[in-house]
């Protein structure tokens, strides 16, 4: 008979803990290799990144075992908490925040900063898990379910996108209305919002230059030659894919992370993944994450829990778009849109918030364990 400490490890996944910490310390070598001129060329220190990133996976490691051992009711109770203080930092970054690169996207306290929209999103999912769960029998009533759910995307999604930050307003609005349509929302509702945010949206694309020359640009690229300004990241980034062949240059020994490619430890890193480890390298990379993303599948589908298998799916959901829409930027399938790759990418609440994504899942997971073992 099984001891009760034996049973609670045996609730615990460590499958997906183990390929959690691989991608993170895999993360920490590229984010080295990948940043160490750069950070020469700006602040005379080749690891000024990788420190920092360093500590950064140590506050999402922190984060995932601090998520595993809290109630998830703890997440429903302060729901609207979070939608509220997400409100308050969209608006305060806005306003009281330094550009950087032109977007005010950041909150800089000094020994941290953090971007809100992060904060956001992670409360949107929160929030919506909630809102259908308990009212899921009346979700049909475009009053009391979609329209409070609606209000808050439109709200997160014109603060985010006036940062600005276009694509990752985009992303939200996608997960949240893919969340609505698996939480079985009426179809009509969810096309009737998509059409106005869409005419919305084109508005918006079109009052900026660079937002328009980016779109036209990107049509462009498959058109014509695509050589032009606008298309620098791409083409560099395709060189370093080319660069690295089937195997790769060797770790390390990246050659477009020289100044070459912008954002080489951010948006830019699985080009550089590309260069170093080569065409079988990111394969293997993306099939690790594909099975790490199965693993999620696998316990989202076994919740019983209405509230834990929104909020679950949620997770999947946003895990898997933030990595096809990465690696579709790096091989010039899709635009540039400053999204960074899940576990791999250089960053801090980003970071954080995916640790503490993952610290819920396997909270999830031990939930769905006790329920098969009772």
């Amino acid at each position: 008979m099984r001891t009760e400490e034996g049973q609670r490890r045996g609730h615990f996944d460590w499958v997906l803990f183990l390929c959690i910490l691989v991608l993170l310390l895999f993360s920490l070598a590229v984010v080295y290799s990948s940043s160490a001129a750069y950070a020469e060329y700006k602040f005379g220190e080749y690891d000024v990144f990788f420190r920092s990133h360093l500590r950064n996976v140590l506050l999402a490691f922190l984060a995932m075992i601090i998520a595993y051992k809290i109630d998830l009711e703890f997440w429903k109770r302060w729901a609207n908490g979070l939608i509220y203080f997400s409100l308050f930092l969209l608006v305060v970054v806005l306003f009281y925040s330094s550009p950087v690169k032109g977007a005010t996207r950041w909150i800089d306290l000094g020994w941290i900063n953090f971007q809100p929209s992060e904060i956001a999103k992670f409360a949107l999912i929160i929030y919506i898990a909630k809102i259908v769960s308990e009212r899921y029998e009346l979700k049909d009533d475009f009053w009391l379910v979609p329209m409070p759910v609606f209000f808050w995307i439109l709200i997160f999604c014109i603060l985010i996108a006036l940062q600005p930050n276009f694509s990752s307003s985009l992303i939200i609005f996608v997960v949240s209305i893919i969340i609505l349509f698996i939480s079985k929302v009426k179809i009509k509702y969810l096309l009737n919002f998509s059409l106005f945010s869409f005419v919305i949206g084109i508005i918006y694309s079109v009052t900026a230059t660079y937002r328009l020359n980016r779109i036209v640009d990107f049509w462009s690229y498959f058109t014509s030659s695509g050589k032009n300004s606008i298309a620098y990241q791409t083409q560099q980034a395709l060189l370093a894919l080319g660069n690295g062949g089937l195997w790769g240059l060797g770790p390390g020994k990246s050659r477009q992370s020289f100044l070459f490619l912008p954002e080489s430890y951010g948006d830019y890193i699985f080009s550089v993944i590309g260069e170093e480890y080569g065409f079988f390298g990111t394969i293997l990379l993306i099939l690790f994450i594909c099975f790490v993303l199965s693993r999620i599948y696998k316990i989202t589908q076994k919740c019983s829990d209405l509230y834990a298998y929104i909020l679950s799916s949620g997770i999947f959901i946003v895990l898997s778009i933030y990595t096809i829409v990465n690696a579709f930027v790096n091989i010039g399938l899709l635009p540039s849109t400053g999204l960074p790759m899940p576990f791999i990418s250089y960053g801090g609440s980003a970071v954080v918030i995916y640790g503490i994504m993952i610290g819920i899942i396997l909270n999830i997971n031990k939930m769905n364990k006790i329920k098969e073992s009772l």
